[in-house]
């Protein structure tokens, strides 16, 4: 294997790891918010008429579930990829690198979009709603994620010695036109605001927990190889 695809393979590896690191994060912190959330849409669902019996309902619940279990895994690897080709992009200061990408990443790709739409309890329970606001949330997530690459790229061709301040100066700026030209979206009325606080600061934690996992460990990884090759 060649120097870029063992940057790869250990980038990915911390990718894999900060996955797991969410997944038990989703379960043993975030879930202990689901339960209680679900039996409130179970009653408003049912007096509603928007459910038919409790299977309907259950069914739902165990995706919710294993999205919880297979999503981190999936997304792990693609962040990891994400930290590999920036460093192999820099080639210097791996660990460095490393964390500037999974705090850029974390950032643009889950503070921002969730400052503009913070996590629904009525999307993960109502199917009717769960479309829109999950179109809304990515569609921000992606221009929020291009806006922080474009910003990136445009400056660090300047070659100015604190370039990153000015790409953070416009990636603010850009996101800031977005914030008010995306459509708002209405929050909920069926969770009580200590029980949306409590569940949106878990996941809080959660995301947070696999950015940085994936900066450290990939960050100590890249090093690990530079110095074993310096050794040789």
């Amino acid at each position: 294997m060649g120097a870029s695809g063992q940057v790869f393979a250990l980038s990915i590896a911390a990718g894999l790891l900060a996955g797991v690191v969410l997944v038990g994060m989703n379960l043993l912190v975030v879930n202990q918010y689901i339960e209680p959330m679900a039996d409130l849409y179970f009653d408003f669902l049912l007096e509603e008429g928007m459910m038919e019996d409790e299977d309907e309902f259950d069914a739902m619940l165990q995706s919710l579930y294993i999205w919880q279990v297979a999503f981190p895994p999936a997304i792990g690897p693609a962040a990891g990829a994400l930290v590999a080709g920036a460093y192999l992009k820099i080639r210097k200061d791996a660990f460095k690198v490393a964390l500037a990408v999974a705090g850029a990443a974390w950032l643009s790709l889950y503070v921002m979009p969730v400052l503009k739409y913070p996590y629904s309890p009525d999307a993960l329970f109502i199917p009717e709603v769960a479309g829109t606001y999950m179109a809304l949330f990515a569609s921000y997530s992606a221009a929020s994620g291009l806006a922080a690459l474009g910003s990136a790229f445009a400056l660090a061709k300047t070659g100015r010695k604190n370039w990153y301040i000015g790409a953070a100066g416009v990636y603010l700026a850009i996101v800031a036109g977005l914030f008010f030209a995306f459509p708002s979206y209405p929050e909920t009325e069926i969770v009580s605001l200590s029980l949306l606080g409590a569940w949106r600061s878990a996941s809080a934690a959660a995301m947070t927990a696999f950015w940085f996992t994936l900066g450290i460990v990939a960050g100590v990884l890249l090093e690990r190889k530079n110095g074993a090759g310096r050794g040789i």
